[in-house]
This record gives structure tokens, sequence and C-alpha cells, in this order.
């Protein structure tokens, strides 16, 4: 009998500081009452596993996401093996259910084809793929599971969405005798607003509850829809999802598209607290922001000439060492400063755009002045800040374990900083602004297709006709100006209510 490991990812993006890439690692042990022991896994205890490193898991990837075991423990890698610990909090009860679900899936997996060099797809290789909701309803999802692509190269897979072309955005308010009804309509003007403005490129379900006042069984229903919808499990797995969902009381609001669930399309959290503690300005910038996510995540894959989402094949063989690698090497999408950065930009302007009276200008004036204090309390620890540091490493440089002098750095240059390197490309050309809402996001899968790797920046470089290093040198002088001469690259409000885009 053998062990195995999972990888189930769930993209969020935050707007309350943190972008959420959650990387959830599972490994299950096999049935060992006949005294049988994995060629693959050995215990040194009974609350550890260990594997070799070149331990294969792509096909179990597929069967135990399908499955839905939660919560699990996060492996430690080293160069000669993985460990997988388990502490106190996993019962016996649900260990014995990972033996089982190990043991089905291995009896999936022999019967299942071993040549991995093939290129040729059939059902078996998405077994139980099926479109779960042709009627277009809300607060359900599309796929069973990813659907076996339309075309393929060396580079990506091509898939074609039943859906497209009647992508629509759900309003799903729950307990809504809780939500002031102008909020209700207000919610629902703006996002129709922003879809006017930029599009929608998958369909999307909103969510808006008072998450402190909401009943149990409203939070509860509101964790079933969300495992139902993104997460491709079985309807027996559904339960054990939604039981382990973050705690409610202090969610952000959040947004975004997964990679590899860009089939059951994107998601919005809203919360009443989001305008009760913030202010109604505040909310309405902040639901721009978490917009933007979708409208970024869901056009990035999109290629348009073709009508077809892709996903690079490098993911989808060997996530643990791409896109859900938890110490990456390099950029895979978009840097976190252009992610979060291009959000923080295009929330104040689509804000003020939707309500002339909101005054953008104080919004980036503000975080004008969280940025400088990075810099500062940085540079009084002779720490020299730059925005290349958050392209992807961006908790190295916050944690104790900063490479320039081990002292952490002030949270969120990569939303503040990354906003203002937005503001300061559009210094440079007024035509930027299209470029920095549209270009970016429909010119990288292209560019990625054809250099794998390396897409973000030549998609970049196209874009701004300047090298990525050239840019960081001119940005992180920039930034070290003086407050007022920065202020001057600042549009007034006037200004940024009347930047068009063409679409």
């Amino acid at each position: 009998m053998k062990k195995y490991i999972i990888f189930l990812f769930i993209f969020l993006i935050s707007c309350g500081g943190d972008s959420e890439n959650s990387n959830v690692i599972l490994e299950i042990e096999p049935d060992t009452n006949e005294g049988e022991t994995s060629e693959s896994q050995k215990s040194t205890d009974d609350n550890v596993l260990e594997y070799p490193a070149d331990f294969d898991i792509e096909i179990l990837f597929e069967c135990l996401s399908d499955n839905g075991i939660n919560p699990i423990p996060s492996p430690e890698f080293t160069d000669n093996n993985i460990l997988i610990k388990f502490d106190d909090g996993y019962s016996q009860d649900f260990i014995d259910n990972f033996k089982s679900t190990s043991r089905e899936c291995e009896e999936k997996m022999k019967s299942m084809s071993t040549d991995n060099d093939s290129n040729e797809y059939s059902e078996e290789d998405n077994y139980e793929v099926f479109e779960t909701n042709t009627a277009l309803e809300c607060k359900k999802g599309f796929y069973s599971d990813l659907p076996i692509p339309k075309n393929q190269d060396s580079a990506f897979n091509y898939y074609e969405y039943y859906w497209q072309g009647n992508e629509k955005i759900c309003y799903n308010f729950y307990q809504d005798e809780l939500i002031d009804d102008e909020w209700e309509k207000t919610v629902i003007n703006l996002f129709d607003f922003f879809i006017d403005e930029l599009g929608i490129y998958v369909p999307i379900n909103l969510t808006l509850v008072d998450q402190n006042k909401a009943s149990d069984e409203t939070l509860k229903q509101i964790n079933l829809d969300d495992c139902s919808i993104y997460d491709f499990l079985k309807e027996s797995q559904i339960e054990d999802c939604a039981n382990n969902r973050d705690p409610w009381g202090n969610r952000f609001a959040a947004a975004g598209v997964d990679w590899r669930g860009q089939s059951n399309g994107g998601n919005v959290a809203l919360f009443v607290d989001n305008w009760e503690n913030s202010g109604r300005d505040a909310a309405i910038k902040i639901f721009a922001h978490e917009f933007f996510h979708v409208h970024q995540n869901g056009l990035i894959y999109l290629f348009e000439d073709e009508n077809l989402f892709g996903i690079p094949k490098t993911w989808l063989d060997n996530p643990e060492e791409t896109i859900y690698n938890d110490e990456p090497n390099q950029v895979y999408l978009m840097p976190t400063w252009l992610e979060e950065g291009g959000a923080e930009f295009a929330g104040p302007i689509l804000a003020t755009q939707f309500d002339n009276n909101i005054d953008a200008k104080k919004f980036f004036e503000e975080s004008l002045d969280e940025a400088r204090n990075v810099i500062s309390v940085a540079a009084s620890n002779n720490d020299k800040v730059s925005l290349k540091d958050y392209e992807y490493q961006t908790e190295l440089y916050e944690s104790y374990d900063n490479p320039n002098n081990g002292i952490p750095r002030e949270f969120a240059f990569q939303y503040t900083g990354g906003q203002w390197a937005h503001l300061y490309l559009l210094s440079l050309d007024k035509d930027n602004y299209e470029k920095l809402m549209f270009g970016y996001y429909r010119n990288w899968s292209e560019n990625e297709s054809k250099n794998p790797g390396n897409g973000w920046e030549t998609t970049f470089q196209q874009l701004f006709g300047m090298d990525v290093d050239k840019f960081y040198k001119d940005f992180d002088a920039f930034m070290l100006k003086d407050r007022e001469e920065q202020l001057l690259i600042l549009p007034t409000n006037e200004e940024l209510q009347n930047l068009t885009l063409s679409k």
C-alpha cells in the first residue's frame, strides 16, 4: 500500500492588507491493518509520515481533491524527504478516513493509464467531469472538475466553457432583512457600473452578508454554497468542506478567480461591516478594488483571438514546484505589486467615476504617506526598499528573514507602493491608463505561451517600452523624492473622473 499527498488551491484576494494564496496540502495514510509497509511512505511515529522527495502526487491530486479531505497539515520539505506531521487536533476517526480514502484513490490510480508522456486526453483522464449548471443558475458551479481541454500545445491547455457568451453576475444577499435597502441598491448599481466600464469575462457569484448579525445557519449556508461552487467537490464532501472554512466575524472583503477553477467563475465576498467600519466612500473604493481582482484574474487567462481560456501545463503537471510553491523563485502570473497595486490604483478611480463626490485624490495621498513610511522606517534600519522586492517575496521582507538586516518592514508596500507605481506609469504617458487597466491582462497569456516562465516581463516591456529593471530603478528613485514633488504627478479628481477606456 502507498501513501499520497494532495494539493488543494483556493485563490482569494483580500483587501484587508493581505493577499491570500492558500495552498493546502494533504497527505493520506493507507490502511496498515495487515502489517503492510508503503513503498513510498515510512512512519517515524504515529503522527509523522515520511515520503521520498520525488514522490509522485499528480494523479492523486485529482482523486483526493474530489473526496474533500480537510483540514490538512502542511508538509515540511527537506532535500531527502517530505514530512507530514499530524498534531493533536487530528482525531483517530479523521486519520482513519484518510486511510479509507487513500485505498479508494489507489485503486482508481491502478485502473488509469500511467503514460505521462502522452499528449492524448481521454475521458479517463478527467473521470466524472459533468456540466452541472447549464441553466446558469446562481449559487451553483458549472463543472464538477476541470473539463477536458479543447486544444493544447507544448505550453498550455486550452478550454472552452459552455457559459461563454452568457457571463453574468449573481447578487446573493443572505438574510437581507439585516442589510440596509440602500446598500443593497448601492452594491447592485456599483457592480453593474463596474461591468459596464470594464466588462465581465467569467460568471460571478457575489455574496453580501452581515457576518456579525446573521444566524449561524445562514453563515453555514454560505460556506456550503462556496464549497459547492468552487471546490470541485461531490455532494457527500461539501459538509466537511463547509465545517473547515475560516471562522466568521473578522473576514475581510475578498474576491478572485482560481486559475484551476476558472471554469466555475469568480467569487466576490462583501460584508456589512465594510461600510459600517470604514464609511461609505471607503467601502465603495474597497468594493472597486475587489471587482478589479476578478477583472484581472478573469481576463488574464483568456486568449481573445481564439476565445479560449488557458492554463499553463507546468502548473497542472507540477503545481507543488510552480504555482503552489511556498518558496517560489520567480513570478508565475504577475508580480504582487502589480496585482495588489493594480486593484489599489483602479479602486479610487472607479469609485470617483461612480460617484463624483468621492475624493479619490485623498485616497491616493493617504497611500503615498503609508508608502513613504515603509521606506522611511526601513531606511532607519539600514534597509533599502525597492519595488522589485515585492514581485513574489513580500513576506520575506516583512519578516525576520529580511535578507537586508533581519528586521521586518512595515506592511503593505505591495499595495501602496504598487499603487504609486501605477500612477508613476500613468504620469509617463496618459495612454498607459488603458494598458494598466486592460493591456497587461489581455497580453499575458499570449506572451506566456510563446515564452513560458517569462510572460510577465515580456508583457511589461512590450506595453511600456522599457526594461523592468530600468523601471524599478526609476521608480525607486522617484519614491525618494520630496512628498510635494511626488504629488505633482497625481491627477486631479476631475482628471481621474474623465479617464476613459476603449475596452
